[in-house]
């Protein structure tokens, strides 16, 4: 009589935020009462994916734990499985960091435990075919994928096995709600796997009539809290006892013993339940990460960085111990939580690392201050790539703007921005408005974009030995179609840039519009639950202006803007950074500030500052613009002495 088997599996997901004190809080609700358990219950065998954070973790702070899960290796009871150490995605690493991070995993778990695994375990089940060679090379046997990255037709309840150039893996399908919290848990939980295994044998799709079956359960923090503090596994383990066709096993016991094995081809593929991008988003198309990175302008900055820095790495030769250093900061960036969450604190902390990383290669003495031209983000269109002594930028040819601004002191990406659906935000996002549409603009409602925010510029010149770039754009603007030329200039520098605009009335009427150069500031280190904002002074005709920036302009005292504004300095006092923008003639400006919410809670903030100019041009002429950009670090404040 055939036997079904079920294996049940715990895969936490770790990110660079958590702390010792969650990870403690994790142990004692989860991992020492599952300890104790299964130490009094020597025939229930449960399986654990550990990432690399959690193994430090018991390695410096709970070494009894690992001391516990060595006796339950031994006694074939408990199954650890490997993995990548910092929980990456996988399929966008370059090979060179894809087996190191699997190596290393490896390594800590059998330094740790005595044993390295054989099973594996991906973040978000994030696949990509090419990556049975990196789990073949670093010695895996076999590999656990969510059954909805798994085709349907080969759900049943058997070990399946992919071959790619030459070289083959083992997957085993997991499964979710297999278990209802009523007053027969066991009973109706054995029921229901009776009722699935009968469902499938009726296909007969096998050459060998009724094969013992293995079903792999993912359990969540929740249910397992659930399910350890009601004692469910107690009232399991009594029922499997007296069950003769159900057994609890492990994957790589079931493995050795089973003979049948189908045979799969998966391309990609990705776990929905881990996206928390967008609420309002529909995740039906979204089938690997690369649909993903298409969907969220936010997710391909962050991977086009993430790709950019690990190619720095990869290729640097000098200092073998900076490399290292370097990588290991890499490696830390790379955390898969940075690109699948909304939340700009998991993404900020990536962009710091990755800086970090970038900065250990700069602190050999070679550096030197550069402007290069490419394809930063893989579009097809060339992007304009930055690495002056202070700063990390890179100047988008759509729309002409400043798509990444990372700040060499750690601080993150302070253009990191989510789109507003027509344009994507940055700094120095060029408009041209009607009246109508500015005043939409200035109270925060849809206002169409401006035009020349969403315009495929042209090179002019581009210069490498003197850092400067000048663009170009032609766009139709108003009801009557009016041809208006835009050339921008860049001159960049150690501390910033300067920006000249030089708008031009092609048409033959007089243009008669508001030109509004706005930039998109995030808040680097935003905490929902005490939201910081940025200190705002402006300056006109030498009186400085110090302005609360945690409401708009209308909400405090229903101005419409600023007038005549000389410049104007947005500090970010918790990461120790100020921007300053001077225009060469006094400008109007307005402010808002503009959260981003899931599920009701604000998950990210963004400062909308707006320069913007009445314009009146005849035909054929044109109006220069320029704008001063500087970057300079904020002075602690001296505390007085005590005396």
């Amino acid at each position: 009589m055939a036997t079904t088997f079920i294996s049940f599996i715990y895969r936490p997901t770790s990110s660079s935020l958590d702390t010792t004190e969650l990870l403690e809080k994790e142990y004692q609700k989860i991992y020492k009462p599952l300890g104790k358990f299964l130490f009094t219950h020597p025939d229930f065998h449960f399986t654990f994916y550990f990432p690399g954070n959690r193994i430090q973790f018991y390695k410096k702070k709970r070494p009894e734990f690992l001391t516990l899960l060595k006796q339950l290796i031994e006694r074939n009871q408990v199954e650890v499985l490997g993995g990548a150490f910092y929980d990456p995605l996988m399929p966008l690493l370059f090979t060179a960091d894809r087996n190191g991070q699997l190596d290393l995993l490896s390594a800590e778990i059998r330094q740790s435990i005595g044993k390295r695994p054989r099973g594996c375990s991906l973040y978000a089940d994030c696949w990509d075919s090419s990556l049975v060679n990196n789990l073949v090379t670093c010695g895996f046997e076999y590999i656990l994928l969510d059954s909805s990255c798994i085709p349907s037709k080969k759900l049943n309840y058997l070990p399946l096995i992919m071959s790619n150039l030459g070289k083959a893996i083992e997957i085993f399908p997991v499964y979710h709600n297999f278990y209802e919290y009523t007053d027969n848990f066991a009973d109706d939980f054995i029921l229901k796997i009776q009722k699935k295994i009968v469902k499938i044998e009726r296909k007969g799709q096998l050459f060998q009539p009724n094969p013992d079956r293995i079903i792999c359960i993912d359990l969540d923090r929740p249910d397992l809290e659930k399910i350890l503090s009601e004692d469910l596994f107690g009232v399991l383990s009594n029922c499997f006892s007296d069950e003769l066709e159900i057994k609890t096993t492990l994957p790589s016991i079931f493995k050795k013993n089973s003979g049948i094995k189908e045979s799969v081809y998966i391309t990609e593929a990705i776990n929905k339940s881990y996206l928390q991008m967008d609420e309002n988003a529909s995740t039906s198309d979204i089938n690997s990460f690369y649909e993903l990175q298409e969907a969220y302008e936010s997710v391909k900055k962050l991977f086009s960085r993430i790709l950019y820095v690990g190619m720095l790495v990869n290729q640097y030769k000098s200092d073998k111990m900076r490399k290292n250093c370097a990588r290991e900061k890499l490696w830390q960036g790379q955390n898969g939580q940075g690109l699948l969450s909304a939340s700009s604190n998991l993404r900020q902390q990536s962009y710091k690392l990755l800086m970090e990383a970038e900065k250990i290669l700069r602190e050999d003495n070679t550096f030197k201050e550069s402007l290069t031209c490419f394809d930063y983000n893989s579009d097809g269109i060339n992007e304009y790539v930055c690495r002056m002594q202070n700063y990390f930028a890179c100047i988008a040819s759509v729309g002409g703007s400043i798509q990444e601004l990372d700040i060499l002191k750690n601080t993150g990406n302070y253009a990191d921005n989510l789109s507003n659906g027509s344009y994507n935000r940055g700094l120095f996002v060029d408009h041209i408005f009607t009246e109508n549409q500015f005043q939409n603009y200035k109270e925060g409602l849809p206002a169409d974009d401006g035009i020349f925010s969403r315009v495929p510029y042209s090179q002019i010149k581009f210069s490498q030995s003197h850092h400067e770039l000048q663009l170009g754009a032609t766009a139709r603007f108003g009801t009557s179609k009016q041809r208006i030329y835009l050339r921008k200039k860049f001159l960049i520098n150690s501390t910033g840039m300067i920006i000249q605009y030089i708008l031009r009335n092609d048409s033959d009427k007089t243009l008669n519009a508001i030109f509004a150069v706005e930039s998109n500031i995030s808040h680097t280190k935003f905490n929902p639950e005490a939201i910081s904002y940025y200190n705002l002074e402006t300056a006109t005709d030498d009186q400085k202006n110090v302005i609360d920036t945690s409401k708009s302009l209308l909400e405090q005292n229903k101005n419409q803007y600023f007038n005549n504004i000389d410049s104007i300095r947005l500090s970010d006092t918790e990461g120790g950074i100020s921007f300053t923008f001077e225009p060469n003639e006094k400008s109007h400006y307005i402010y808002y500030p503009l959260p981003s919410e899931l599920n009701g809670e604000i998950v990210h903030m963004t400062f909308v500052s707006t320069m913007f100019w009445d314009v009146s041009i005849e035909p054929g002429k044109e109006i220069e613009k320029t704008i001063n950009f500087t970057i300079t670090n904020l002075k602690k404040e001296r505390k007085p002495k005590i005396t």
